[in-house]
């Protein structure tokens, strides 16, 4: 089976316009938990191989970094793309914490998997990934880690907020939270106490059994000082390491800062890979 990606458009536009079956965008208005979360709606091509596979690009904290190079590029391939913004950010109703941003990954996910949403959209139901950046990367695998039918998770420069709950470490993690002011929340003490109160259904290396089997493509940067390798990626990177398994699963590292920057092309290439081959 192959999939239905034609990867030869990741960067190039398509050469003959049908105005009949043009790629296009609308709003994402979901209702996660009594919140409207907003955000965009992606498709590609209508002269596209159908049935699509569809992506959840889920951004990080506070959402100011943006992904748009990713999720056109993937459009571009043949798949469905929704850009959501979490709970409580940039515009989305509710309180933002760590775990709703984890509840609404989930919630839309399932809403991607359901009959109302493939059929609108010529979506294949199991052909769904969460990609996440940083505190994206922790919704992704989250969210993921419940959902038996998730065809795959990516995670990019993943951020375990669970790392730095210890006393000689806190202010790094209390450093990052001052950067959300632009969010609805109770605060940097609200958003803390979560992850406190939540760090063991959090916790990255405790996602192990659940994700042991799924296809993972982990991706970090080496002079990452917001997410590095040793703290972030490799405690559970070195357990899924040591199991044997038929899925696919692969770290990559490149040279660069937490945004990526520098390598986004190869980060690209690496994402559309890794689709294509779960989706055939």
């Amino acid at each position: 089976m192959s999939s239905n990606l034609n990867i030869n458009n990741l960067f190039s536009d398509e050469e003959e316009v049908d105005p009949s079956a043009l790629p296009d965008y609308t709003t994402l208005d979901f209702v996660s938990n009594g919140s409207h979360i907003y955000g965009e709606i992606m498709w590609p091509s209508a002269n596209q191989t159908k049935p699509h596979p569809c992506v959840i690009m889920l951004h990080g904290f506070p959402g100011t970094a943006r992904n748009d190079d990713i999720s056109h590029a993937l459009c571009r391939i043949g798949c469905v793309v929704l850009v959501p913004h979490n709970r409580g950010a940039w515009g989305s109703q509710g309180k933002y914490l760590i775990t709703n941003c984890i509840e609404d990954a989930q919630n839309l996910a399932e809403y991607a998997h359901s009959a109302e949403f493939t059929e609108k959209y010529n979506v294949e139901p199991n052909q769904i990934f969460l990609l996440g950046h940083s505190m994206g990367a922790n919704s992704a695998l989250n969210a993921g880690r419940k959902l038996d039918w998730l065809k795959g998770i990516i995670m990019l420069t993943p951020y375990d907020p669970t790392r730095y709950l210890n006393r000689s470490k806190e202010s790094y993690f209390r450093s990052l939270l001052e950067e959300g002011k632009i969010l609805q929340s109770d605060g940097i003490d609200a958003i803390y106490e979560d992850v406190v109160l939540n760090r063991e259904e959090i916790s990255h290396i405790n996602a192990f059994e659940q994700v042991k089997d799924k296809n993972m493509i982990v991706i970090g940067g080496t002079y990452d000082s917001v997410s590095p390798v040793n703290e972030m990626v490799l405690p559970l990177w070195k357990k899924l390491e040591a199991h044997e398994t038929k899925a696919i699963q692969k770290r990559i590292e490149f040279l660069t800062e937490h945004g990526l920057l520098g390598r986004r092309i190869s980060v690209i290439k690496e994402i559309a890979a890794f689709i294509e081959k779960a989706c055939s």
